[in-house]
């Protein structure tokens, strides 16, 4: 069969270039994964590859051990004069070894670069060359067990090492694959981990995605080091459903081909559709009237879990999803469960979560959470931390209590006191009263 433009026997979706087992999806998840690379095969052999670079650039991939006369012709054949990589994954160690040769448009290699990974397959060394062989530059990596990247040093000829800011995404995002614990599974056979939001070495959010009958999902996903066995307590908090809630999907051990030797737990969640109030707020804070409404159909949800027992702990602007219609910002469901199952381990989340929230965001004090809620809904920004301390944090570990100032008001001044006293003041206020504030102030 030639190469060019006829179809091959099939086609396979995987989250890397580097098309490892444990990195296969289905195709009807790619609407929720982040990357992937359609792959078609002639058998089993892999012959070519297309994916969207992060600027929505179309890249196109070749498999083969070498360029060759004949490859080139089946390149301008399928895709015209474009760009395109040839991937030699021919290492004899299961793929731990990977060559690319970057190639132009009229077929002619303009550099190579030479992919080391370790036991967990993970980046290890990247070394550049020139067309002519010579030698740009070796990089080396350091990363956690769970494929946290931390350190990176840079080394070109004739010159010292240079330790290289620490990345906050993976240095060969094409090639290096799902972070540990992205594809796994939540149970033998259950809700899929594809793309991580937040990790650090013992806890992590995750979107993942779930078949319910015909039809794939998103989800969201929270997992934690922990014991073989749910505590007690976390029993109510994980039962609490309702409207306003996002659905229970599964809980268990997390199952992976390369798992770390200690058990990770989680829960997944249904992730409604909408976007998280985090991200409207990102675009721009609400209205007075918008901010108390949706903080008064979050206290309603509250008040449920209250009545059952538990607070409700998942009042936060990146568990909570909202819809827009017409101009009104309207409820949809809060996924509450996570920061349950965080507060299980001895971290908890005590870790700064990025890429803006302390952690005290997730206070089992529902009054402090809400009235954060608020601040945030109207200001877009943090009643303890200053805009310079919000940054994205490329560790995903910093603790960042030491930085706790009271921040200056600088919404409506008809709400500023009352949120002021909510969460600065030494006597706590109930959540009932500060709800009852909130309503008096929408009237």
């Amino acid at each position: 069969m030639r190469l060019g433009g006829h179809p091959q026997n099939s086609v396979r979706f995987f989250t890397s270039a580097a098309l490892r087992s444990h990195e296969q999806v289905a195709g009807e998840t790619l609407g929720w994964i982040p990357r992937a690379i359609t792959v078609e095969f002639e058998g089993d052999r892999p012959v070519t590859g297309v994916w969207r670079s992060a600027e929505g650039d179309r890249c196109v991939c070749w498999y083969s051990a070498q360029l060759t006369e004949e490859l080139a012709a089946a390149h301008m054949e399928r895709y015209g004069e474009e760009p395109f990589w040839v991937v030699d994954r021919t290492d004899p160690r299961g793929g731990r070894n990977i060559v690319v040769h970057e190639c132009d448009a009229r077929g002619y290699v303009i550099a190579r670069r030479r992919w080391e990974f370790d036991t967990n397959l993970m980046p290890l060394r990247d070394e550049g060359r020139a067309a002519d062989g010579s030698l740009l530059w070796t990089r080396t990596y350091e990363c956690t067990n769970n494929g946290v990247p931390f350190a990176a040093t840079e080394l070109r000829p004739g010159g010292d090492p240079v330790v290289l800011q620490r990345p906050i995404a993976f240095p060969a995002p094409a090639l290096a694959g799902e972070p540990f614990p992205c594809g796994g599974a939540i149970g033998r056979d259950g809700p899929r981990l594809v793309a991580p939001i937040q990790q650090n070495s013992y806890q992590g959010r995750y979107w993942a995605v779930y078949r319910e009958g015909p039809i794939w999902k998103r989800g969201l996903a929270t997992i934690a080091t922990s014991k073989r066995a749910w505590p007690a307590e976390l029993s109510p908090i994980l039962d609490f459903s309702g409207n306003g809630i996002a659905p229970l999907v599964e809980v268990g051990e997390l199952v992976h081909p390369r798992r770390a030797g200690y058990p990770f737990f989680g829960v997944v969640e249904a992730f409604p559709d909408g976007e998280t109030l985090e991200e409207r707020v990102r675009r721009e804070p609400l209205s007075l009237h918008g901010a108390l409404a949706l903080a008064l159909d979050v206290a309603v949800v509250a008040r449920r879990a209250h009545e059952a027992g538990h607070p409700l702990g998942g009042i936060r602007p990146e568990l909570i999803c909202v819809r827009e219609r017409d101009g009104e910002v309207s409820l949809v469901g809060i996924a509450h469960r996570g920061p349950a199952v965080l507060s299980t381990t001895y971290s908890g989340e005590q870790i700064r979560w990025p890429p803006i929230f302390a952690a005290d965001f997730s206070s089992s004090d529902d009054a402090r959470g809400l009235a954060q809620l608020v601040w945030f809904t109207l200001t877009g920004t943090h009643p303890f931390l200053a805009p310079d301390d919000c940054r994205w944090d490329p560790s995903w570990n910093e603790f960042r209590h030491q930085r706790r100032r009271r921040q200056p008001w600088t919404g409506p001044p008809t709400i500023g006191r009352v949120l002021e006293h909510a969460l600065f003041d030494s006597s706590p206020v109930g959540f009932d009263v500060l709800v009852d504030e909130l309503s008096r102030l929408r009237a």
